[in-house]
Protein backbone atom coordinates (compact mmCIF):
# COMPACT_ATOMS: atom_id res chain seq x y z
CA UNK A 1 0.00 0.00 0.00
CA UNK A 2 1.15 3.23 -1.19
CA UNK A 3 2.60 5.62 2.10
CA UNK A 4 0.26 8.45 0.85
CA UNK A 5 -3.44 6.90 -0.31
CA UNK A 6 -6.72 8.24 0.58
CA UNK A 7 -7.02 4.03 1.71
CA UNK A 8 -5.02 4.93 4.91
CA UNK A 9 -8.20 7.35 5.65
CA UNK A 10 -10.36 4.31 5.08
CA UNK A 11 -8.46 1.05 6.94
CA UNK A 12 -11.68 -0.95 7.07
CA UNK A 13 -12.92 -0.81 3.09
CA UNK A 14 -13.41 -3.70 1.20
CA UNK A 15 -10.98 -4.57 -1.91
CA UNK A 16 -13.38 -3.08 -4.75
CA UNK A 17 -13.28 0.10 -2.26
CA UNK A 18 -10.07 -0.04 -2.19
CA UNK A 19 -9.69 -0.29 -5.79
CA UNK A 20 -11.35 2.96 -6.86
CA UNK A 21 -9.83 4.91 -4.39
CA UNK A 22 -6.83 3.97 -5.94
CA UNK A 23 -7.64 5.33 -9.39
CA UNK A 24 -8.77 7.96 -7.30
CA UNK A 25 -5.33 8.34 -6.20
CA UNK A 26 -4.19 8.72 -9.52
CA UNK A 27 -6.86 10.90 -11.01
CA UNK A 28 -6.43 13.46 -7.98
CA UNK A 29 -2.40 13.42 -8.12
CA UNK A 30 -1.85 11.73 -4.78
CA UNK A 31 0.04 9.05 -6.59
CA UNK A 32 2.57 11.22 -8.20
CA UNK A 33 2.58 13.04 -5.08
CA UNK A 34 3.55 9.61 -3.20
CA UNK A 35 6.36 9.12 -5.51
CA UNK A 36 7.65 11.92 -4.61
CA UNK A 37 7.55 11.55 -1.10
CA UNK A 38 9.24 8.14 -1.84
CA UNK A 39 12.07 9.17 -3.38
CA UNK A 40 13.13 12.84 -1.84
CA UNK A 41 13.64 10.95 1.54
CA UNK A 42 10.78 12.36 3.46
CA UNK A 43 9.97 9.33 5.02
CA UNK A 44 10.04 8.83 8.46
CA UNK A 45 11.57 12.83 9.38
CA UNK A 46 10.36 14.71 12.28
CA UNK A 47 7.89 16.42 12.02
CA UNK A 48 10.26 20.12 11.85
CA UNK A 49 12.72 18.09 9.75
CA UNK A 50 10.12 17.29 7.45
CA UNK A 51 8.55 20.60 6.91
CA UNK A 52 12.11 22.20 6.11
CA UNK A 53 12.64 19.06 3.95
CA UNK A 54 9.31 19.75 1.80
CA UNK A 55 10.40 23.69 1.52
CA UNK A 56 13.57 22.19 -0.20
CA UNK A 57 12.14 19.21 -2.08
CA UNK A 58 9.64 21.95 -4.13
CA UNK A 59 12.55 24.32 -4.65
CA UNK A 60 10.32 27.05 -2.50
CA UNK A 61 11.48 30.50 -2.11
CA UNK A 62 10.49 31.88 0.82
CA UNK A 63 10.40 35.48 0.98
CA UNK A 64 9.66 36.99 4.76
CA UNK A 65 10.89 39.75 6.69
CA UNK A 66 14.22 39.37 8.31
CA UNK A 67 12.49 40.47 11.72
CA UNK A 68 10.20 37.72 11.15
CA UNK A 69 11.06 35.62 14.53
CA UNK A 70 10.47 38.63 16.82
CA UNK A 71 6.98 39.21 15.23
CA UNK A 72 6.40 35.78 17.69
CA UNK A 73 6.07 36.42 21.08
CA UNK A 74 8.76 33.34 22.02
CA UNK A 75 6.78 32.12 24.81
CA UNK A 76 3.00 32.74 25.79
CA UNK A 77 -0.24 32.15 23.88
CA UNK A 78 -0.70 33.43 20.16
CA UNK A 79 -2.72 33.16 17.67
CA UNK A 80 -1.07 33.35 13.51
CA UNK A 81 -4.21 33.91 11.31
CA UNK A 82 -2.89 33.99 7.51
CA UNK A 83 -5.18 33.89 4.52
CA UNK A 84 -4.66 30.27 2.53
CA UNK A 85 -4.30 31.40 -1.12
CA UNK A 86 -2.81 28.02 -2.01
CA UNK A 87 -4.48 25.35 -0.07
CA UNK A 88 -1.83 23.10 0.51
CA UNK A 89 2.08 24.57 0.75
CA UNK A 90 1.40 27.28 2.86
CA UNK A 91 0.89 25.43 5.78
CA UNK A 92 3.49 23.55 5.43
CA UNK A 93 5.57 26.61 4.78
CA UNK A 94 4.16 28.34 7.75
CA UNK A 95 5.10 25.27 9.72
CA UNK A 96 8.21 25.33 9.05
CA UNK A 97 8.69 29.03 9.82
CA UNK A 98 7.73 28.98 12.94
CA UNK A 99 9.23 25.64 14.50
CA UNK A 100 12.56 27.91 13.65
CA UNK A 101 11.45 29.95 16.61
CA UNK A 102 9.03 27.55 18.91
CA UNK A 103 8.40 24.24 19.24
CA UNK A 104 4.59 24.51 20.10
CA UNK A 105 3.00 25.24 16.81
CA UNK A 106 0.36 23.96 16.37
CA UNK A 107 -2.18 24.32 12.88
CA UNK A 108 -5.84 24.12 12.56
CA UNK A 109 -6.00 22.02 9.32
CA UNK A 110 -8.13 20.17 6.70
CA UNK A 111 -8.49 16.07 8.22
CA UNK A 112 -7.54 15.15 4.94
CA UNK A 113 -4.22 16.14 5.52
CA UNK A 114 -4.25 13.39 7.86
CA UNK A 115 -2.49 11.17 4.96
CA UNK A 116 1.05 12.73 5.57
CA UNK A 117 1.46 11.17 9.27
CA UNK A 118 5.11 12.95 9.77
CA UNK A 119 3.41 15.91 9.42
CA UNK A 120 0.65 14.94 11.71
CA UNK A 121 1.92 16.21 15.16
CA UNK A 122 1.59 19.81 13.69
CA UNK A 123 -2.26 19.39 13.04
CA UNK A 124 -5.33 19.65 14.93
CA UNK A 125 -7.56 18.13 12.21
CA UNK A 126 -11.34 19.23 11.21
CA UNK A 127 -13.26 19.52 8.61
CA UNK A 128 -13.85 22.99 6.94
CA UNK A 129 -16.70 22.31 4.67
CA UNK A 130 -19.14 21.40 7.18
CA UNK A 131 -19.21 23.76 10.18
CA UNK A 132 -21.49 20.96 12.05
CA UNK A 133 -19.44 17.90 11.21
CA UNK A 134 -18.37 15.65 13.68
CA UNK A 135 -15.31 15.93 15.73
CA UNK A 136 -15.58 19.89 14.96
CA UNK A 137 -16.84 20.97 18.41
CA UNK A 138 -13.69 18.83 19.75
CA UNK A 139 -11.19 20.48 17.54
CA UNK A 140 -12.28 24.19 18.92
CA UNK A 141 -11.68 22.73 22.40
CA UNK A 142 -8.44 21.33 21.59
CA UNK A 143 -7.88 24.94 19.98
CA UNK A 144 -8.48 26.68 23.21
CA UNK A 145 -6.75 23.78 25.39
CA UNK A 146 -3.49 24.40 23.23
CA UNK A 147 -4.10 28.28 23.67
CA UNK A 148 -4.47 27.79 27.71
CA UNK A 149 -1.32 25.58 27.97
CA UNK A 150 0.47 28.97 26.32
CA UNK A 151 1.08 27.52 22.96
CA UNK A 152 1.55 28.99 19.57
CA UNK A 153 -2.31 28.02 17.13
CA UNK A 154 -2.42 28.77 13.48
CA UNK A 155 -5.56 29.44 11.82
CA UNK A 156 -6.37 29.30 8.19
CA UNK A 157 -10.34 30.95 9.06
CA UNK A 158 -11.35 30.95 5.62
CA UNK A 159 -11.40 27.07 6.03
CA UNK A 160 -10.65 26.76 2.35
CA UNK A 161 -8.95 27.67 -0.40
CA UNK A 162 -9.02 31.27 -2.11
CA UNK A 163 -11.07 31.79 -4.74
CA UNK A 164 -12.42 34.41 -6.88
CA UNK A 165 -15.31 36.89 -5.84
CA UNK A 166 -17.54 38.62 -7.45
CA UNK A 167 -15.13 40.82 -8.67
CA UNK A 168 -12.83 38.67 -10.11
CA UNK A 169 -10.66 39.23 -6.95
CA UNK A 170 -8.47 36.12 -5.18
CA UNK A 171 -9.98 36.33 -2.00
CA UNK A 172 -10.50 34.25 1.02
CA UNK A 173 -14.29 32.86 1.72
CA UNK A 174 -15.71 34.93 5.19
CA UNK A 175 -13.63 33.96 8.17
CA UNK A 176 -14.94 31.92 10.88
CA UNK A 177 -16.02 33.45 14.00
CA UNK A 178 -13.53 31.10 15.74
CA UNK A 179 -10.85 33.79 15.49
CA UNK A 180 -12.54 35.98 17.60
CA UNK A 181 -13.87 33.52 19.99
CA UNK A 182 -10.57 32.16 20.81
CA UNK A 183 -8.90 35.44 21.46
CA UNK A 184 -11.92 36.56 23.15
CA UNK A 185 -11.45 33.24 25.33
CA UNK A 186 -7.84 32.88 26.13
CA UNK A 187 -6.85 36.73 25.67
CA UNK A 188 -4.25 35.75 23.82
CA UNK A 189 -3.09 38.08 21.04
CA UNK A 190 -3.53 38.11 17.40
CA UNK A 191 -0.79 38.22 14.76
CA UNK A 192 -1.63 38.56 11.48
CA UNK A 193 -0.17 37.06 8.57
CA UNK A 194 -0.36 37.59 4.44
CA UNK A 195 0.59 34.99 2.09
CA UNK A 196 1.14 36.10 -1.13
CA UNK A 197 0.12 33.97 -4.58
CA UNK A 198 -2.19 32.14 -6.03
CA UNK A 199 -2.95 29.46 -8.04
CA UNK A 200 -3.96 28.46 -11.38
CA UNK A 201 -6.66 29.98 -14.03
CA UNK A 202 -8.26 26.20 -14.69
CA UNK A 203 -7.99 25.79 -10.55
CA UNK A 204 -10.35 28.94 -10.64
CA UNK A 205 -12.22 27.91 -13.91
CA UNK A 206 -13.12 24.76 -12.24
CA UNK A 207 -14.28 25.86 -9.42
CA UNK A 208 -16.51 28.08 -10.98
CA UNK A 209 -18.25 25.28 -12.72
CA UNK A 210 -18.65 23.50 -9.16
CA UNK A 211 -16.77 24.87 -5.92
CA UNK A 212 -16.24 21.25 -4.45
CA UNK A 213 -13.87 20.80 -7.97
CA UNK A 214 -11.21 22.77 -6.31
CA UNK A 215 -10.62 20.48 -3.35
CA UNK A 216 -9.89 18.22 -5.80
CA UNK A 217 -7.64 19.75 -8.08
CA UNK A 218 -5.45 20.62 -4.51
CA UNK A 219 -2.80 18.36 -4.95
CA UNK A 220 -2.24 18.85 -8.77
CA UNK A 221 -1.76 22.57 -7.53
CA UNK A 222 0.38 21.47 -4.83
CA UNK A 223 2.58 19.69 -7.57
CA UNK A 224 2.90 22.75 -10.08
CA UNK A 225 3.68 24.97 -7.00
CA UNK A 226 7.93 23.64 -7.46
CA UNK A 227 9.81 26.75 -7.62
CA UNK A 228 7.77 29.04 -6.39
CA UNK A 229 8.48 32.58 -4.67
CA UNK A 230 6.39 32.42 -1.52
CA UNK A 231 6.30 35.90 0.49
CA UNK A 232 5.02 35.82 4.02
CA UNK A 233 4.66 38.90 5.75
CA UNK A 234 3.57 39.17 9.87
CA UNK A 235 1.69 42.15 11.39
CA UNK A 236 2.73 42.71 15.01
CA UNK A 237 0.61 41.09 17.32
CA UNK A 238 -2.58 42.78 18.68
CA UNK A 239 -4.47 42.59 21.95
CA UNK A 240 -7.65 43.56 21.35
CA UNK A 241 -8.97 45.86 23.71
CA UNK A 242 -12.19 45.47 25.46
CA UNK A 243 -14.34 47.83 23.80
CA UNK A 244 -14.56 45.38 21.26
CA UNK A 245 -16.47 42.58 22.53
CA UNK A 246 -18.31 41.55 18.85
CA UNK A 247 -16.81 38.02 18.09
CA UNK A 248 -17.44 38.95 14.67
CA UNK A 249 -15.66 42.41 14.43
CA UNK A 250 -12.77 41.28 16.12
CA UNK A 251 -12.60 38.91 13.25
CA UNK A 252 -13.32 40.85 10.40
CA UNK A 253 -10.23 43.48 11.83
CA UNK A 254 -7.73 40.26 12.01
CA UNK A 255 -8.99 39.56 8.37
CA UNK A 256 -8.43 42.99 7.70
CA UNK A 257 -5.44 43.57 9.23
CA UNK A 258 -3.96 40.10 7.55
CA UNK A 259 -5.02 41.55 3.67
CA UNK A 260 -3.62 45.19 4.70
CA UNK A 261 -0.16 43.48 5.18
CA UNK A 262 -0.20 42.55 1.43
CA UNK A 263 3.07 43.91 -0.36
CA UNK A 264 0.82 45.50 -2.93
CA UNK A 265 -0.64 47.91 -0.32
CA UNK A 266 3.13 48.84 1.16
CA UNK A 267 2.93 52.11 -0.38
CA UNK A 268 5.75 54.35 -0.65
CA UNK A 269 5.38 58.93 -0.71
CA UNK A 270 6.54 59.64 -4.31
CA UNK A 271 9.47 61.29 -4.42
CA UNK A 272 9.92 64.83 -2.98
CA UNK A 273 12.75 67.03 -3.59
CA UNK A 274 13.46 67.42 0.44
CA UNK A 275 14.61 70.81 0.42
CA UNK A 276 18.36 71.89 1.80
CA UNK A 277 17.77 73.00 5.17
CA UNK A 278 18.91 76.19 5.99
CA UNK A 279 19.74 77.47 9.52
CA UNK A 280 16.96 78.64 11.40
CA UNK A 281 16.37 82.54 11.92
CA UNK A 282 17.63 83.63 14.74
CA UNK A 283 15.28 83.65 17.80
CA UNK A 284 13.87 87.37 18.80
CA UNK A 285 15.19 89.04 22.21
CA UNK A 286 12.63 87.74 25.23
CA UNK A 287 12.47 91.57 25.90
CA UNK A 288 10.94 92.74 22.56
CA UNK A 289 8.59 90.04 22.09
CA UNK A 290 7.14 91.06 25.95
CA UNK A 291 6.87 94.42 24.86
CA UNK A 292 5.25 93.97 21.67
CA UNK A 293 2.88 91.62 23.87
CA UNK A 294 2.14 94.10 26.47
CA UNK A 295 1.01 96.93 24.15
CA UNK A 296 -1.68 94.93 22.63
CA UNK A 297 -5.34 96.17 23.21
CA UNK A 298 -6.39 94.81 26.66
CA UNK A 299 -9.89 93.15 24.47
CA UNK A 300 -6.88 90.72 22.56
CA UNK A 301 -6.25 89.11 25.56
CA UNK A 302 -7.91 86.12 26.11
CA UNK A 303 -7.58 84.14 28.94
CA UNK A 304 -4.61 82.78 31.28
CA UNK A 305 -3.67 79.33 32.64
CA UNK A 306 -0.99 79.94 35.73
CA UNK A 307 1.97 81.63 34.16
CA UNK A 308 0.54 81.08 30.13
CA UNK A 309 -1.70 83.37 28.41
CA UNK A 310 -3.47 83.42 25.34
CA UNK A 311 -3.49 86.62 22.76
CA UNK A 312 -4.57 87.51 19.15
CA UNK A 313 -2.83 89.64 17.10
CA UNK A 314 -2.01 90.94 13.26
CA UNK A 315 1.51 91.12 12.09
CA UNK A 316 1.00 94.95 11.70
CA UNK A 317 0.34 94.90 15.56
CA UNK A 318 3.24 92.06 16.73
CA UNK A 319 5.71 91.85 13.49
CA UNK A 320 8.49 90.04 15.88
CA UNK A 321 6.17 88.01 17.48
CA UNK A 322 4.69 87.01 13.52
CA UNK A 323 8.50 86.84 13.51
CA UNK A 324 9.32 83.84 16.15
CA UNK A 325 5.47 81.99 15.22
CA UNK A 326 7.11 81.62 11.43
CA UNK A 327 10.70 80.83 13.42
CA UNK A 328 9.16 78.14 15.64
CA UNK A 329 6.78 76.80 12.82
CA UNK A 330 9.55 76.15 10.61
CA UNK A 331 11.44 74.27 13.76
CA UNK A 332 8.69 72.51 14.44
CA UNK A 333 6.77 70.98 11.20
CA UNK A 334 10.84 69.53 10.25
CA UNK A 335 10.24 67.27 13.43
CA UNK A 336 7.54 65.96 11.41
CA UNK A 337 8.95 66.12 7.90
CA UNK A 338 7.11 68.77 6.60
CA UNK A 339 9.97 71.80 6.86
CA UNK A 340 10.15 74.41 4.31
CA UNK A 341 13.65 74.19 4.78
CA UNK A 342 13.85 78.08 5.02
CA UNK A 343 14.60 80.08 8.27
CA UNK A 344 11.03 80.47 9.20
CA UNK A 345 8.05 79.12 7.46
CA UNK A 346 5.88 81.94 6.31
CA UNK A 347 3.99 83.32 3.32
CA UNK A 348 2.08 86.25 2.58
CA UNK A 349 -0.83 85.27 4.26
CA UNK A 350 0.78 86.09 7.57
CA UNK A 351 -0.34 89.58 6.65
CA UNK A 352 -3.59 89.11 6.25
CA UNK A 353 -4.55 86.51 8.91
CA UNK A 354 -5.09 86.47 12.50
CA UNK A 355 -2.61 84.93 14.75
CA UNK A 356 -3.70 83.28 18.41
CA UNK A 357 -0.37 82.49 20.67
CA UNK A 358 0.36 81.36 23.54
CA UNK A 359 2.80 83.07 26.25
CA UNK A 360 4.64 81.71 28.82
CA UNK A 361 5.16 85.04 30.78
CA UNK A 362 7.85 82.81 33.00
CA UNK A 363 9.85 82.27 30.29
CA UNK A 364 9.17 84.81 28.03
CA UNK A 365 8.28 82.68 25.66
CA UNK A 366 5.36 81.61 22.65
CA UNK A 367 5.11 77.83 23.24
CA UNK A 368 2.07 77.39 20.76
CA UNK A 369 0.40 78.96 18.28
CA UNK A 370 -2.75 78.72 14.94
CA UNK A 371 -3.09 80.89 12.24
CA UNK A 372 -7.36 81.71 11.79
CA UNK A 373 -8.89 83.64 8.62
CA UNK A 374 -11.84 85.76 9.27
CA UNK A 375 -13.24 84.81 6.02
CA UNK A 376 -15.88 87.49 6.25
CA UNK A 377 -12.82 89.92 6.28
CA UNK A 378 -10.72 88.45 3.97
CA UNK A 379 -13.34 87.65 1.54
CA UNK A 380 -15.49 91.19 1.76
CA UNK A 381 -14.31 91.95 -2.43
CA UNK A 382 -16.12 88.46 -2.77
CA UNK A 383 -12.65 87.15 -4.24
CA UNK A 384 -12.09 83.35 -2.57
CA UNK A 385 -8.48 83.77 -3.56
CA UNK A 386 -7.38 85.55 -0.12
CA UNK A 387 -8.06 81.91 1.41
CA UNK A 388 -4.98 80.37 1.69
CA UNK A 389 -7.05 76.86 0.99
CA UNK A 390 -8.24 78.05 -2.14
CA UNK A 391 -4.52 77.34 -3.74
CA UNK A 392 -5.30 73.77 -2.18
CA UNK A 393 -9.25 73.03 -2.95
CA UNK A 394 -11.91 74.22 -5.52
CA UNK A 395 -14.84 75.09 -3.50
CA UNK A 396 -18.20 75.70 -4.90
CA UNK A 397 -20.00 78.86 -4.02
CA UNK A 398 -22.31 76.82 -1.88
CA UNK A 399 -18.98 75.75 0.87
CA UNK A 400 -19.75 76.65 4.25
CA UNK A 401 -16.92 79.05 3.83
CA UNK A 402 -18.65 81.11 0.80
CA UNK A 403 -22.17 81.54 2.41
CA UNK A 404 -21.87 82.45 6.31
CA UNK A 405 -18.52 83.66 8.45
CA UNK A 406 -16.07 80.80 9.34
CA UNK A 407 -12.80 80.77 10.73
CA UNK A 408 -10.30 78.62 8.26
CA UNK A 409 -7.77 77.29 10.54
CA UNK A 410 -4.26 76.47 9.68
CA UNK A 411 -0.43 76.56 10.42
CA UNK A 412 -1.08 74.90 14.31
CA UNK A 413 2.13 73.85 16.26
CA UNK A 414 2.74 73.77 19.94
CA UNK A 415 6.67 73.70 20.87
CA UNK A 416 8.33 70.08 21.09
CA UNK A 417 9.14 70.66 24.88
CA UNK A 418 4.94 70.77 25.48
CA UNK A 419 3.63 68.42 22.97
CA UNK A 420 3.38 65.72 26.01
CA UNK A 421 1.55 68.20 28.09
CA UNK A 422 -1.96 68.67 28.36
CA UNK A 423 -2.27 72.36 28.40
CA UNK A 424 -0.37 73.82 25.13
CA UNK A 425 -3.09 72.04 22.80
CA UNK A 426 -5.69 72.52 25.02
CA UNK A 427 -4.65 76.73 25.67
CA UNK A 428 -5.04 76.86 22.18
CA UNK A 429 -8.92 75.50 22.07
CA UNK A 430 -9.72 77.65 24.78
CA UNK A 431 -8.31 80.64 22.54
CA UNK A 432 -10.12 79.82 19.78
CA UNK A 433 -13.15 79.48 22.55
CA UNK A 434 -12.90 82.68 23.93
CA UNK A 435 -12.25 84.60 20.20
CA UNK A 436 -15.94 83.10 19.26
CA UNK A 437 -17.67 84.04 22.22
CA UNK A 438 -16.00 87.68 21.19
CA UNK A 439 -16.93 87.48 17.87
CA UNK A 440 -19.82 84.95 18.23
CA UNK A 441 -20.99 85.50 14.56
CA UNK A 442 -18.31 82.46 13.93
CA UNK A 443 -19.82 79.32 14.32
CA UNK A 444 -17.70 77.05 11.99
CA UNK A 445 -14.37 76.49 11.97
CA UNK A 446 -12.29 74.87 8.82
CA UNK A 447 -9.57 74.13 7.51
CA UNK A 448 -6.74 70.83 7.23
CA UNK A 449 -5.18 68.82 9.55
CA UNK A 450 -2.34 67.87 8.29
CA UNK A 451 -1.40 63.83 7.79
CA UNK A 452 2.55 64.00 8.30
CA UNK A 453 4.45 62.23 5.85
CA UNK A 454 6.05 60.36 8.74
CA UNK A 455 2.56 58.42 8.62
CA UNK A 456 2.54 55.67 5.49
CA UNK A 457 0.20 56.02 2.13
CA UNK A 458 -1.74 53.73 3.87
CA UNK A 459 -2.48 54.75 7.34
CA UNK A 460 -3.96 58.26 5.24
CA UNK A 461 -6.02 55.86 3.24
CA UNK A 462 -7.10 54.08 6.79
CA UNK A 463 -8.18 57.72 7.74
CA UNK A 464 -9.80 58.93 4.50
CA UNK A 465 -11.74 55.97 4.21
CA UNK A 466 -13.22 55.79 7.73
CA UNK A 467 -13.31 59.35 8.46
CA UNK A 468 -13.91 61.01 4.94
CA UNK A 469 -17.99 62.05 3.88
CA UNK A 470 -17.32 63.51 0.31
CA UNK A 471 -19.28 66.61 -1.02
CA UNK A 472 -20.20 67.97 -4.27
CA UNK A 473 -19.44 71.28 -2.65
CA UNK A 474 -15.12 70.64 -2.59
CA UNK A 475 -13.07 69.11 -4.55
CA UNK A 476 -8.92 68.61 -3.68
CA UNK A 477 -6.72 70.34 -6.89
CA UNK A 478 -4.02 67.30 -6.34
CA UNK A 479 -6.21 64.61 -4.84
CA UNK A 480 -4.86 62.02 -2.42
CA UNK A 481 -5.14 59.36 -5.19
CA UNK A 482 -4.29 55.74 -4.30
CA UNK A 483 -5.74 52.38 -4.94
CA UNK A 484 -7.91 51.45 -1.79
CA UNK A 485 -7.63 47.82 -0.81
CA UNK A 486 -10.88 46.24 -1.54
CA UNK A 487 -10.78 44.69 2.11
CA UNK A 488 -11.41 48.30 3.93
CA UNK A 489 -14.57 48.94 1.92
CA UNK A 490 -15.65 45.56 2.15
CA UNK A 491 -14.82 45.86 6.48
CA UNK A 492 -16.94 49.42 6.36
CA UNK A 493 -19.47 47.87 5.04
CA UNK A 494 -20.27 45.65 7.14
CA UNK A 495 -19.42 47.23 10.47
CA UNK A 496 -19.45 51.13 11.28
CA UNK A 497 -16.57 53.64 10.87
CA UNK A 498 -15.63 53.55 14.68
CA UNK A 499 -12.52 56.03 15.41
CA UNK A 500 -11.46 53.40 17.67
CA UNK A 501 -10.94 50.78 15.47
CA UNK A 502 -9.30 53.26 13.05
CA UNK A 503 -6.76 54.45 15.75
CA UNK A 504 -6.38 50.62 16.48
CA UNK A 505 -5.61 50.10 12.56
CA UNK A 506 -3.36 52.88 12.40
CA UNK A 507 -0.91 51.72 15.35
CA UNK A 508 -1.11 48.28 13.66
CA UNK A 509 0.06 49.33 10.87
CA UNK A 510 2.90 52.03 11.94
CA UNK A 511 6.10 50.70 12.35
CA UNK A 512 6.63 52.83 15.45
CA UNK A 513 2.94 51.76 17.11
CA UNK A 514 1.72 55.73 16.64
CA UNK A 515 -2.38 56.54 16.55
CA UNK A 516 -3.59 59.02 14.95
CA UNK A 517 -3.09 62.65 14.75
CA UNK A 518 -4.07 64.51 17.76
CA UNK A 519 -5.70 67.11 16.07
CA UNK A 520 -7.70 64.82 14.15
CA UNK A 521 -9.11 62.84 17.52
CA UNK A 522 -9.90 66.58 18.63
CA UNK A 523 -12.22 68.08 15.82
CA UNK A 524 -13.51 64.27 15.83
CA UNK A 525 -14.28 64.65 19.59
CA UNK A 526 -15.95 68.39 18.56
CA UNK A 527 -18.40 66.48 15.79
CA UNK A 528 -16.24 67.79 12.82
CA UNK A 529 -16.99 66.64 8.93
CA UNK A 530 -14.34 65.14 6.70
CA UNK A 531 -14.64 66.47 3.24
CA UNK A 532 -11.58 64.92 1.08
CA UNK A 533 -7.59 64.59 1.31
CA UNK A 534 -5.54 66.96 -1.06
CA UNK A 535 -2.21 66.95 -1.23
CA UNK A 536 -0.53 70.75 0.03
CA UNK A 537 2.28 71.52 -2.73
CA UNK A 538 2.75 74.70 -1.02
CA UNK A 539 3.54 72.62 2.46
CA UNK A 540 6.19 69.91 1.16
CA UNK A 541 3.31 68.01 -0.75
CA UNK A 542 2.20 66.94 2.67
CA UNK A 543 -1.50 65.55 2.81
CA UNK A 544 -4.26 67.90 4.19
CA UNK A 545 -7.25 66.17 5.43
CA UNK A 546 -10.29 68.71 4.97
CA UNK A 547 -12.60 69.06 7.98
CA UNK A 548 -15.34 71.62 9.49
CA UNK A 549 -16.88 72.22 12.81
CA UNK A 550 -20.34 73.80 13.96
CA UNK A 551 -19.56 74.88 17.22
CA UNK A 552 -22.57 75.32 18.74
CA UNK A 553 -23.36 71.76 17.95
CA UNK A 554 -20.50 70.24 19.62
CA UNK A 555 -20.93 67.93 22.65
CA UNK A 556 -21.79 70.41 25.60
CA UNK A 557 -19.17 69.09 27.47
CA UNK A 558 -16.07 69.77 25.37
CA UNK A 559 -18.25 73.51 24.36
CA UNK A 560 -17.62 74.58 28.33
CA UNK A 561 -14.35 72.92 28.37
CA UNK A 562 -13.45 75.20 25.58
CA UNK A 563 -15.57 78.64 25.60
CA UNK A 564 -16.52 78.48 29.78
CA UNK A 565 -18.34 80.70 31.00
CA UNK A 566 -19.53 81.95 27.55
CA UNK A 567 -20.64 78.44 26.09
CA UNK A 568 -24.20 79.27 27.43
CA UNK A 569 -24.78 82.52 25.47
CA UNK A 570 -22.72 81.54 22.40
CA UNK A 571 -25.24 78.15 22.07
CA UNK A 572 -28.31 80.44 22.94
CA UNK A 573 -27.32 82.86 20.42
CA UNK A 574 -27.25 80.44 17.64
CA UNK A 575 -29.49 77.40 19.07
CA UNK A 576 -32.09 79.73 20.05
Amino acid sequence: MPQLSLNNLFPKSTLLTKLCITGLDHLLGISQLNRLYENSALKGLTKEAFAARFVEVFELEIKSPLDLPMRIPQSGAAIVVANHPYGGIEGVIIASLLSSSRNDVKILANQALKIIPELADFFIFTNPLASGAKGNAQSLRTCKAHLDKGGLLVLFPAGRVSYPNCDDQVTDHQWNRMVGSLAANTKAPIIPCFISGQNSNLFYLMGKIYFRFRMLLLIKEMLKSKGRIVEITLGQPISFPPFLEKVQMTTDIARLLTYLQAPEYQYQWSTYQTPVLLPLASPQLAENLQAEISQLPHEQYLLRYKHFEVYYASRAQCPLVIEEIRRLREENFRLFDEGSGLPQDGDAFDDTYTHLFVYDSQTKAIIGAYRMGQTDNLMARGDIAPLYLSRMFDFSGEFINQVQPCLEMGRSFVIASHQRSFHGLLLLFKGIGAFVCKFPRYRTLYGTVSLSKQYTPLSVILIEQFLVTSSPQVKAKKPFDLKVPADIQHYLANHPNDIEVLELLVKQIEPDGKGLPVLVKQYHQLGARFYCVGIDPNFADTPGLLLSVDLPKAPERLLKLYLGQGADAYRQKHNG
